[in-house]
């Protein structure tokens, strides 16, 4: 079965019968232009299942999307954000550090506290803040807003 990428993403729609976003999820998979699954603005409710496609692809595969998965952490209730975020949790620290330092700077520009917030939650992941070691500024921040959120980080 082939689908035009309008109609994958109709069929993506969470409010679509299960065996339809299963059929759905089985195509996009083949998809190789990951861009086309980060926050679709039309299709807002097949995040999640964009959201699942994403997840299971490597760090390596996911390298150069890292900025774009971190712009949904920007409201943890949009569908697919606690995917991502548990996602992006377990991604290698060297390959996240510049782009959470480049999201954190957008964040603070756009006084996006919540948006801190909830990226601050990676720092869950202690080698994640250990990466930060170059960037003090950021890993302060982070750690600030982690532990006015989230509770006390033990290190």
């Amino acid at each position: 079965m082939t689908v035009d990428i309008d109609t994958l993403f109709v069929m993506l729609d969470e409010e679509q019968p299960t065996e339809v976003q299963e059929a759905a999820l089985r195509e996009a998979r083949k998809i190789k232009s990951l861009s086309v699954f980060m926050q679709p603005i039309e299709y807002k409710w097949s995040w999640e299942n964009c959201a699942k496609v994403i997840c299971e692809k490597t760090d390596k595969e996911l390298d150069t999307y890292i900025c774009e998965m971190l712009k949904w952490l920007r409201d943890l209730n949009w569908p697919g954000a606690f995917l991502i975020m548990e996602r992006l949790e377990k991604m290698d620290s060297q390959l996240l550090v510049y782009a959470v330092g480049y999201q954190v700077k957008q964040a603070i520009l756009l006084k996006d506290n919540e948006w801190l917030t909830y990226m601050s939650y990676l720092l869950k992941n202690k080698k994640l803040y250990d990466a930060f070691s170059e960037n003090k500024k950021c890993q302060k921040i982070l750690k600030r807003y982690y532990e006015s959120y989230w509770g006390k980080l033990d290190y």
